[in-house]
């Protein structure tokens, strides 16, 4: 989405209503999800509904899965709210921004409390405190990295994890041309992207259904057709976009 972000802000199409209304309504369930599961940590309690159960990794505790999910998934939906957020001052409206923000404070206040939880959870061992705030930083410095062009554009940079961060990577780019989506510098990105997530004995975090639903959300609001798409969408984006 960072890679293709112009595509997507100056596209013709308008994004539909019903889109925009299912991302909120899937965004409030999932908060709630979160925020229960996160209640009952913190209270010393169990995850008690058996469907958010499913694919947690009975060797780990339950709040470091739950808080890497949370840390990974805030990543993508900051990086959709810069490019909903960009593409309302492209066109000059104030059409999406209402929702959009609403959602963004809603991830902020569910990642505040996944920390708090963290920090006081005493069953979690060094390494796994190590673990979720290696996530975290990572998380942070790669959606600062991605979205500093447009955020400097379109004056977001009140999306930035850390604006003095974000400033100065975009300054570290300023006399450079911008980045072509087949440049070096973007699959240079790309690998380093996947070496901080690593999926060989990496994150153990569950995929819920409305964790699905928003990313194929996001994935088919970007033309399918076009060169720049078909350069970047591998056969796991495709079949994120269909299943």
């Amino acid at each position: 989405m960072a890679a293709h972000g112009q595509l997507f802000i100056e596209r013709d199409e308008e994004i539909p209503s019903q889109t925009i209304g299912d991302y909120y309504i899937l965004s409030r369930n999932r908060f709630n999800r979160w925020m229960k599961d996160l209640t009952d940590l913190e209270n010393g309690l169990g995850i008690r509904d058996p469907l958010h159960l499913i694919g947690l990794m009975a060797t780990r505790p339950a709040t470091r899965t739950i808080a890497e999910q949370i840390l990974i998934n805030e990543m993508v939906a900051r990086v959709w709210t810069i490019l909903l957020m960009a593409r309302d001052r492209y066109q000059r409206v104030d059409r999406i921004r209402p929702v959009a923000h609403n959602v963004f404070l809603g991830h902020l206040s569910i990642r505040h409390k996944a920390l708090s939880v963290v920090l006081a959870d005493d069953r979690l061992s060094q390494t796994d405190l190590i673990a979720i705030d290696k996530t975290r930083k990572a998380t942070e410095r790669w959606t600062d990295l991605l979205c500093c062009p447009l955020m400097g554009q379109y004056d977001l940079w009140q999306y930035a994890f850390h604006e003095e961060t974000a400033r100065e990577l975009l300054n570290d780019r300023a006399h450079q041309n911008p980045l072509d989506y087949r440049s070096r510098a973007w699959v240079l990105i790309l690998s380093g992207m996947r070496h901080s997530f690593q999926e060989k004995d990496g994150l153990s975090s569950v995929v819920q259904d409305d964790d699905r639903r928003l990313a194929r959300l996001m994935l088919n609001s970007f033309p399918e057709d076009c060169s720049e798409m078909t350069f970047w969408m591998g056969s796991r984006v495709r079949e994120a976009r269909r299943t």
